[in-house]
């Protein structure tokens, strides 16, 4: 008897592996060091006292890359980096609101405004994501996706 495989399943491991492959690039102190200097400014004391407020921001860090590799195949078939990111805007939407609900609980300075807050995490998410789109890029010129 032979085994039935679902085209769903073979794409979803072909993505799993993928994505496995990519995150060998990514280094941990990398994404804890950028976080804290990124973040820092917002939350003084928090990443000190608080490490826990580090992990979801490596969280939103780690799925914005993954994205960016993932929509990378379009830029290498020759589309812009603009209209690719276009067609990623609702993903990254959710990492944004996300990230800033989660972040806004320990946000101190509330008579600044929370627009600073998300401007920070934007520019967080679109820098990670760029480095995931140039890295997928990278790997389809080379042949190794």
């Amino acid at each position: 008897m032979t085994v039935i495989t679902t085209f769903s399943e073979k794409q979803r491991e072909k993505r799993w592996k993928f994505e496995r492959k990519i995150l060998r690039q990514l280094s941990l102190n990398d994404l804890k060091k950028d976080a804290q200097q990124h973040f820092e400014p917002l939350f003084p004391f928090h990443f000190q006292y608080e490490p826990f407020l580090i992990d979801p921001i490596i969280d939103a860090a780690i799925d914005s890359f993954l994205i960016g590799a993932e929509f990378s195949r379009f830029g290498y078939y020759g589309e812009a980096l603009r209209d690719v990111r276009f067609r990623c805007e609702d993903e990254l939407k959710d990492i944004y609101t996300q990230l800033f609900y989660i972040l806004e609980a320990w946000y101190t300075y509330r008579d600044i405004g929370l627009d600073s807050l998300y401007l920070a995490v934007e520019q967080f998410v679109e820098k990670w994501w760029e480095k995931g789109f140039t890295e997928g890029t990278k790997r389809y010129r080379m042949r190794l996706h």
